[in-house]
C-alpha cells in the first residue's frame, strides 16, 4: 500500500500546536501507534511460544531417581552406597533460559557455595518444597516457614553446610522415587565430600568462635547418620555437636533468633528416638516453660 507524504510548514512554535489538533495529524499518529502495538504483540506472542516450548522440554527432561533400598544398600558402617541420578536440564538451541524448577524456586545465576553440577537445582528444589516444610516445633507460635526464610539463607552461606543439606536432600529424593535414570550420583561419594568439607571448615575456624553455619553442618550430619547411618556414626557427630555447642557458650548462644537452638534439640530428640540412644542435651525444651518435646519421626525423616 502506497503512503502519501505531506509536508507541514511551521513558522512559529504555536503553529505546531494548532496542527497537532488537525484530524490528518491525529490520524497519522494513531496509525503509527497501532503499528507499533501490533509489532510488540507479535513479538510477545513469539516469545510466549518459545517459552511454551521451553516449558514442555523442561518438563520432559525432568527424570526421577530410583528408590533407596534402606538396608540392602548400606555397608558395615551404615553408609548408603546406592547410585542415584540427578535431573537433566537442557538449554534450548535458541539460548532462551528454561523455566526455573517449580515456578521461580530455582536459581538461574547458579549462586551456590559449591562448584556447579547438574544435580544441584533438583536437590535444592526438593529440599525447599519437600523437606524445609512448616514444622510447628521449629517455627513456634506466630511463625511459619522459618526453615525456608531463616535457615536456608544460612545454608547458602557456607560450603560445608550446603553439601550436608544436599546429601540429605539427595538421600531423601532417592527414597521417594521409583523410576530409574541414566545419569548417576554416588551418595557415598557425596557423603565423603560433605564430611571432608566439615573437617576443612573446622580447621579454618577458631574453636571458640565456630559459626552458626558450621554448628548447623555438624548437627545436620548427625541427623543424616540417624536416618541413613548407624549408631556409631551418629554418636561421633553428636559428640562433636555437643563439643561445638559448649565452645560457643551453650545452646542459648546459637543464632537465628533461637531457630538453630531448636534445630539442635529437634535432632537430639528424634535421633535418640530412632537409635534408642541417650539424649545429648537432656532437659532442653524448645521454649521456656514448655514440656519436654516429643519426637516427630515423620517430619524428621521427611515423610510426605
Amino acid at each position: 500500500m502506497s503512503t502519501d507524504f505531506v509536508f507541514i510548514h511551521v513558522r512559529k512554535p504555536k503553529d505546531a500546536l494548532k496542527l497537532a489538533k488537525s484530524s490528518r495529524v491525529r490520524s497519522h499518529v494513531t496509525r503509527q501507534q497501532w503499528k507499533q502495538y501490533e509489532k510488540r504483540s507479535r513479538q510477545a506472542g513469539a516469545i510466549e511460544k518459545v517459552l511454551d516450548q521451553v516449558r514442555q522440554q523442561d518438563e520432559a527432561d525432568l527424570i526421577s531417581i530410583p528408590r533407596e533400598k534402606s538396608n540392602q544398600d548400606r555397608n558395615k558402617h551404615g553408609l548408603v552406597r546406592r547410585v542415584v541420578a540427578p535431573v537433566r536440564l537442557h538449554l534450548p538451541e535458541n539460548g532462551a533460559i528454561p523455566r526455573p524448577l517449580g515456578g521461580l524456586r530455582g536459581d538461574p545465576f547458579r549462586s551456590f557455595p559449591v562448584a556447579w553440577r547438574p544435580s544441584l537445582p533438583q536437590f535444592v528444589d526438593h529440599y525447599l518444597m519437600s523437606m524445609a516444610v512448616d514444622i510447628p516445633e521449629l517455627d513456634q507460635p506466630g511463625n511459619r516457614g522459618l526453615l525456608r526464610t531463616d535457615w536456608f539463607p544460612l545454608v547458602m552461606s557456607e560450603r560445608a553446610l550446603f553439601l550436608v543439606i544436599m546429601l540429605l536432600a539427595a538421600s531423601n529424593y532417592a527414597s521417594v522415587q521409583s523410576q530409574p535414570t541414566e545419569m548417576k550420583v554416588d551418595l557415598l561419594s557425596l557423603r565423603c565430600e560433605a564430611v571432608q568439607a566439615v573437617n576443612e571448615a573446622l580447621e579454618l575456624q577458631h574453636p571458640s568462635s565456630l559459626s552458626d553455619a558450621l554448628v548447623g553442618a555438624i548437627a545436620k550430619m548427625a541427623s543424616y547418620e540417624a536416618m541413613y547411618g548407624d549408631v556409631d556414626n551418629y554418636t561421633v557427630h553428636m559428640r562433636g555437636l555437643e563439643r561445638a555447642v559448649e565452645l560457643r557458650g551453650g545452646l542459648l548462644s546459637l543464632g537465628l533468633s533461637g531457630l538453630l537452638r531448636r534445630i539442635v534439640i529437634w535432632i537430639d530428640r528424634n535421633g535418640a528416638f530412632l537409635n534408642g540412644s541417650a539424649l545429648y542435651f537432656p532437659g532442653e525444651t524448645f521454649a521456656p516453660g514448655q514440656p519436654l518435646p516429643d519426637p516427630n519421626p515423620g517430619h524428621f525423616l521427611g515423610a510426605q
